[in-house]
C-alpha cells in the first residue's frame, strides 16, 4: 500500500502553522472578545497566548520524542497505557477539530457574503469544496498556497496595526469593566485564534526532519502570532469603543474603515476572505493526516489508510473531513461552534500536558530533539502550568457546551468499545 512521502521543509512547516493560527480567529472574534473584556481585550489575548505557549512547549517535546501522525492518540496511549482512553482523547480532538473547520468556513461565508452578496451558507459550502479538491489534487500546491496566503493575511493585519498606531493611548487599557472574570471569559473565546500550532504534530510522517523541525515550527509560530494578535487587539479597541466593536460581524473591517477611510472595506473583506479560506484548506490537510494516523494504528477503519498511488494523498480521510464539516456548518452559529471547539481543544490540551509529565516519569530514557525549559527534576513546570491553566479555563464554559463536549468524548469511547476494540484490538488465540 502506498505511504505518505517525506517532503515538507521547516519553512513550509512554519508557514503551514501560521496559516492555521493566523486566520479566522483574529478577523472574526476580536469583537466578541471586546464585548466580554472591554478595554482589557489585549490582556485576554495574552492570557490565551500564555496557555498556548505552555501547551505548545509540551507538543514540541512530545513531537520530538514521538514523531508520528495522530499525535494526541500517540501521546495519550504512551502516557496512560490505555488504547480506549487514548482513542477517546483523539476522538474528541478529531470531532472538535472538524467543528473548527466548520467555524472557519462560516467565517469565510460571512466575508464571502459581504463581497458578493450571496448567503453565508453558500460561501461556507464553496470553501469546503475548494479545500477538498485542492488537497486531493496536490500536496505541493497546498503548501505553496499556504505560504502565499500567510503573507496576504499578515499584510492585512499589519495594515490594521500601522494605520491605527496613532490611536494607541486614546483609552485606559487597564479599565477592568468586567473584572478578571471578563478577561478569562474572553480568553476562553479568543483561544480559538491560537489553535493550529498543535496540528503541526500531525505532519510528522511527511516532514523531512520531524524531531528537530516540528518543535521549532511550533515555538516560532506561537511567538509570531502572539505579537501580532496583541498589537491588533490594542489598535482595535483604541480606534473603536469596545461596546461598538462587539456588535460588528466584521470588526477589523470596521477598524480599517475608520483608519483608512470607507473605501478600505472591500480590501479588508478580501484579505479576511483569504485568511479564513486558507485556514480551511490547511485544516483539511492536517485533519486528514490525523485520521490517516489513527487508521494506521488500527483505531479507525483501515479504509482511511488508503493513499492515492500518484499523488500520495489520503483521499478517503479528506472526504470524511469534508462530510463532517458540512454537517456542522448547517448549525450556522459561529459562537456556538467556536465555543465547542475551544472546549474540546482545552480538554485535549489538559491531557497532552499531563501526557508529557507521565512520559517523563514512565519513560525517562525516551529521547528527542527538544526539551521543555524550566524543570524541577523530571517535572516540566510549563506543562504543569499548561495543565492547570487548561483545567481552569474549562470551568468558564457554560453547562451546555461542557455537556456537549463530554457527550462527544463518551461517544468515542463507546464506538471504540463496541466496534473497534472487538475488530482490531482483540487478541486472537
Amino acid at each position: 500500500m502506498p505511504r505518505l512521502k517525506r517532503r515538507i521543509t521547516l519553512f513550509e512547516t512554519v508557514m503551514f502553522c501560521l496559516c492555521v493560527i493566523i486566520g479566522a480567529g483574529i478577523y472574526v472574534l476580536v469583537g466578541v472578545a471586546a464585548g466580554e473584556a472591554g478595554n482589557v481585550t489585549w490582556l485576554a489575548f495574552l492570557v490565551s497566548a500564555l496557555i498556548a505557549g505552555c501547551t505548545g512547549l509540551s507538543y514540541a517535546e512530545l513531537s520530538s520524542k514521538l514523531p508520528y501522525d495522530a499525535a494526541e492518540y500517540t501521546y495519550s496511549k504512551e502516557a496512560f497505557r490505555s488504547k480506549k482512553f487514548a482513542f477517546g482523547i483523539a476522538w474528541l480532538k478529531l470531532v472538535t477539530a472538524m467543528i473548527a473547520a466548520a467555524a472557519v468556513s462560516i467565517g469565510f461565508g460571512g466575508y464571502f457574503s459581504n463581497l458578493f452578496g450571496l448567503d453565508i451558507l453558500t460561501g461556507a459550502v464553496f470553501i469546503v469544496a475548494i479545500s477538498l479538491i485542492l488537497n486531493i489534487m496536490s500536496v505541493e500546491a497546498t503548501l505553496k498556497l499556504s505560504a502565499v496566503f500567510v503573507g496576504i493575511t499578515v499584510l492585512g493585519l499589519l495594515i490594521i496595526i500601522l494605520s491605527g498606531a496613532g490611536y494607541i493611548g486614546a483609552i485606559n487599557y487597564f479599565d477592568f469593566t468586567f473584572g478578571w472574570g471578563g478577561v478569562f471569559t474572553a480568553a476562553a473565546l479568543v483561544f480559538f485564534a491560537f489553535l493550529g500550532f498543535e496540528d503541526v504534530a500531525n505532519l510528522s510522517e511527511e516532514s523531512k526532519k520531524p524531531k528537530s523541525m516540528l518543535p521549532k515550527a511550533i515555538v516560532i509560530s506561537i511567538v509570531i502570532s502572539t505579537v501580532i494578535y496583541t498589537l491588533v487587539s490594542l489598535v482595535s479597541i483604541s480606534v473603536i469603543p469596545w461596546n461598538v466593536l462587539e456588535k460588528s460581524a466584521s470588526p477589523l473591517t470596521m477598524v480599517a474603515e475608520v483608519t483608512l477611510g470607507p473605501g478600505s472595506g472591500p480590501l479588508m473583506n478580501a484579505i479576511a476572505l483569504v485568511a479564513t479560506g486558507s485556514t480551511v484548506i490547511v485544516l483539511f490537510f492536517a485533519f486528514s493526516r490525523m485520521i490517516y494516523g489513527m487508521a494506521e494504528k488500527k483505531s479507525l477503519p483501515r479504509m482511511f489508510m488508503k493513499v492515492s498511488k500518484k499523488r500520495r494523498v489520503p483521499y478517503p480521510a479528506l472526504i470524511l473531513v469534508a462530510v463532517v464539516t458540512l454537517i456542522f456548518i448547517s448549525l450556522q452559529n459561529l459562537k456556538l461552534v467556536a465555543s465547542l471547539t475551544d472546549f474540546g481543544a482545552l480538554f485535549v490540551f489538559m491531557f497532552v500536558n499531563l501526557s508529557l509529565i507521565f512520559i517523563r516519569y514512565r519513560k525517562p530514557k525516551l529521547k528527542g530533539g527538544f526539551r521543555v525549559p524550566l524543570n524541577i527534576g523530571k517535572m516540566p513546570l510549563t506543562s504543569l502550568a499548561g495543565f492547570l491553566f487548561s483545567l481552569y479555563m474549562l470551568t468558564t464554559f457554560g453547562f451546555l457546551i461542557a455537556a456537549a463536549g463530554m457527550i462527544i468524548l463518551a461517544a468515542g469511547i463507546v464506538i471504540f468499545t463496541v466496534y473497534l476494540e472487538k475488530k482490531y484490538h482483540t487478541k486472537r488465540r
